[in-house]
């Protein structure tokens, strides 16, 4: 549950960079080959949610602007600093509340090989906000052969120069949705002897190879650049590994991914979801994903996703984000019955209906057996009583507000 919501805890123990503060970011650096021998290309890849910057009207919507500050150091000196002010428009207001990976940043940074202290700080410019990053980072001699480390991408125009930068719009969290568009990374080799076999892996949390590619070099130039699709059909949930190496000569270079249900709640395996979504639709329906042969969930789920989506035109299921937003909600607030919040008859009730237009607590000091706590909704014409009849703090609906409740719920979901 530590996991669903906090989704920055997950990037953070695969080796990504994770902002503190209010401005919370996700990202990753990685290496390429610079222009001479001793200096490499850093390549810093950082996403943020619109809902951490403030924006403010403008002609032409909502604007909100950002600086980036990016520092690598040595003890005390000052070896590269770049600082970029960035500017975000969006359309409407809904947009600025946006909860899922909506603004991308990206910076080419030449760095001379050796051990740094790098920082990286984002500021708000209309605002308080301030995101933090500071860790040791390392910039290898990529001294030939040699394969850079892959990077993962939404596009991507190989370069063939290396005094040139890559033409690519980078994935900064190393994630694709479950069941749905392939992965993409972009991958350089260096001075590899003509002949040789790039072998390219996708391996899962068990180290299953889960996909797998051979490419036959047919020249040894020093820049060779690649770009590799992984089928979103070969990946299971969770936490995974692309291995990129020559044949007969082990692994070279890798890089961790992340296939999840969605950028904004990351769950480890199909039937924790199962079991998380009990109050989102019928148990039939449910019953029927959970049963799905494993090399057929990645197409049952998109079809699950595209038949509960209230807006296809947007990449969100806004259904499902309104649902976990409760779910984390009754996760909060209903702490004190010994279990998980979001498994009490008061979570069950917040998560399907919302929050209560009126709550009737007569006694709210009173902790034993009889208390009763009132909800009511108006639009529903429901009134619903929870009675801690045990007298140990646990407050159930009485028979008489589970039968209205279970009323309601078909009633909603036969609509």
């Amino acid at each position: 549950m530590t996991e669903l919501f906090d989704p920055t805890a997950v990037y953070r123990a695969l080796g990504y960079v994770t902002g503190a503060g209010q401005i919370r970011f996700v990202g990753n650096v990685r290496m390429l080959a610079g222009r001479t021998a001793d200096t490499a290309l850093a390549v810093v890849a950082l996403s943020m949610q619109d809902r951490h910057l403030a924006f403010r009207r403008d002609a032409n919507g909502f604007a909100a602007t950002y600086r980036v500050e990016l520092a690598f150091r040595q003890g005390l000196s000052l070896v590269q600093q770049v600082v970029r002010d960035e500017r975000v428009v969006v359309g409407t207001f809904a947009e600025t509340q946006r909860a899922e990976e909506s603004i991308i940043y990206q910076e080419f940074v030449p760095v001379p090989a050796g051990t740094y202290r790098l920082s990286i700080v984002i500021r708000d410019q209309n605002g308080p906000g301030v995101g933090r990053f500071e860790g040791p980072f390392e910039v290898p001699r990529l001294e030939v052969p040699a394969i850079a480390t892959p990077i993962p991408v939404y596009r991507a125009t190989p370069r063939t120069d290396l005094a040139a930068v890559p033409d690519i719009v980078t994935n900064p969290r190393g994630t694709v949705d479950y069941g749905t568009d392939s992965l993409r990374f972009y991958v350089e080799t260096y001075g590899l002897p003509a002949g040789s076999e790039l072998v390219t892996a996708a391996l899962d949390s068990s180290e299953h190879v889960s996909w797998a590619d051979t490419t036959r070099l047919d020249s040894s130039r020093a820049l060779r650049p690649f770009l590799f699709a992984v089928a979103p059909s070969r990946l299971s949930l969770g936490r995974h590994e692309l291995q990129v190496g020559i044949a007969g000569g082990g692994v070279v270079a890798r890089a961790p991914f992340l296939v999840a249900f969605s950028g904004q709640w990351i769950v480890a395996n199909f039937d924790e979801m199962i079991s998380l979504l009990r109050y989102f639709t019928a148990a039939d329906t449910l019953k029927k994903l959970a049963q799905t042969p494993p090399e057929e969930r990645a197409a049952a789920w998109r079809k699950f996703w595209h038949d509960t989506d209230p807006d296809p035109a947007t990449p969100e299921n806004e259904a499902l984000d309104r649902y976990f937003l409760r779910l984390g909600a009754a996760n909060e607030q209903f702490r004190e019955e010994g279990i998980p919040g979001w498994l009490t008859d008061r979570g069950e009730v917040l998560i399907v209906l919302g929050p209560p237009d009126e709550m009737i607590d007569p006694h709210p000091d009173f902790r034993g057996r009889g208390r009763t706590v009132q909800w009511v909704y108006d639009q529903l014409n429901l009134i619903l009583y929870f009675v801690d009849d045990a007298g140990f703090g646990r407050l159930r609906l009485d028979p008489g507000s589970r039968s209205e409740f279970d009323r309601i719920v078909n009633r909603l979901r036969s609509r």
